[in-house]
C-alpha cells in the first residue's frame, strides 16, 4: 500500500503543481494592433472632421475660414431641410412602433411552435438582413404599384416597418431565449393567466430586449436611404435623400451641421439607454 501511494503521490503533486495557460494577449497576433489602429483612424477620424466643420464660417464644407456657428442657424431656418427631418422622424416613429410590437408578438409566438417550425418562420422574417437593399427596393415598389398605391408616406411607412422587423426582433428574441421557462412557470403556478403572465412578467423582463430593438429599428429608419429614395414624393422626402440632393449641388457646411446633429442625438440616446441598463442591473442585484 505504501508502494502505490509512493507511486501516485508524484503524479498527484505534478498535476497541482501545473500552470494555467498563459491568457493571449494583442502581441501574440502581430499585425492585428497597427491594422485595428487603422480601421479606427479611418471609421473616427472623418466623424471627427465633420463635427468640426460644421462650424466652419465659409460656404464650402472642407476650406476652414473660421469658426461661427451659424450654420446652425440657418439650417433651422431652412424650411425644407426642417420638413425632411420631421417626415424621417414620423416615418422612423411609426415603423418603431409597428415594427417593434410585431417583433413583440411574434417573438412570443415562434416560441411555442416546434424547432423546426420556428426555425423557418425565423429565417423567412430574418431574410430582409440578407437579402440586398437595393433588391428590396426595385421589389417594394413594384409591389405597391401593383395595388394602386402611390411611392408617397403610407408607402414609405410600410416599407420602413417591413425592414425594420428583424432588426428589433433580434434583440427581443435573444432576451426572451435567456430567460428561459422559470419565471413563466412560476406564474403558471401562482395562478396567473396569460394576460397577467404578460403584463406583469413577460412584459417586464423583456424591457432591456424590446428597448434595444426599438432603437435599432429607429437608428436603421431614420439611415435609410435606398429604399426611400425609390418611394419618396414631393413632400414627403426623408432626410437622408435631401441630404444627398444637397451633396450633389455642391456640399456645404448645412451637411456637416445636419449629421453633427444626428451624431449628438444618437449619443444622448445610447447614453440614456446605457444609464437606464445599468440602474435596472443594480436594482436586480
Amino acid at each position: 500500500m505504501t508502494d502505490v501511494i509512493r507511486t501516485h503521490a508524484p503524479s498527484g503533486n505534478r498535476a497541482k503543481s501545473r500552470r494555467p495557460s498563459r491568457a493571449l494577449r494583442l502581441r501574440d497576433f502581430p499585425g492585428v494592433a497597427p491594422i485595428s489602429i487603422i480601421a479606427l483612424v479611418f471609421l473616427y477620424i472623418p466623424i471627427v472632421i465633420t463635427t468640426i466643420y460644421a462650424f466652419n464660417d465659409g460656404d464650402s464644407a472642407l476650406v476652414w475660414k473660421g469658426f461661427s456657428v451659424r450654420w446652425f442657424a440657418e439650417v433651422a431656418q431652412n424650411q425644407n431641410l426642417v420638413s425632411a427631418v420631421m417626415v424621417s422622424l414620423q416615418i422612423a416613429i411609426v415603423a418603431t412602433a409597428a415594427s417593434t410590437v410585431f417583433s413583440i408578438l411574434f417573438a412570443l409566438s415562434v416560441e411555442r411552435l416546434r424547432a423546426r417550425g420556428s426555425a423557418i418562420a425565423t429565417a423567412i422574417l430574418s431574410a430582409p438582413l440578407v437579402i440586398p437593399e437595393i433588391v428590396l427596393a426595385v421589389a417594394t415598389l413594384g409591389f405597391i404599384r401593383l395595388i394602386g398605391l402611390q411611392p408617397g408616406m403610407l408607402a414609405l411607412i410600410l416599407a420602413h416597418t417591413s425592414f425594420c422587423i428583424p432588426f428589433a426582433l433580434m434583440p427581443i428574441r435573444a432576451r426572451l431565449k435567456g430567460l428561459g421557462t422559470t419565471y413563466f412557470e412560476a406564474a403558471t403556478d401562482l395562478g396567473a393567466s396569460n394576460w397577467q403572465m404578460f403584463r406583469r412578467v413577460t412584459l417586464p423582463l423583456l424591457t432591456p430586449g424590446i428597448i434595444s430593438g426599438a432603437i435599432l429599428a429607429f437608428v436603421i429608419s431614420l439611415d435609410d436611404f435606398i429604399i426611400s429614395n425609390f418611394l419618396s414624393s414631393a413632400g414627403s422626402t426623408p432626410l437622408p435623400v435631401f441630404l444627398f440632393s444637397l451633396i450633389r449641388r455642391g456640399a456645404s457646411p448645412a451637411v456637416n451641421v445636419v449629421a453633427t446633429m444626428l451624431l449628438v442625438l444618437a449619443i444622448v440616446v445610447t447614453t440614456i439607454t446605457f444609464l437606464q441598463s445599468q440602474r435596472r442591473s443594480k436594482q436586480n442585484d
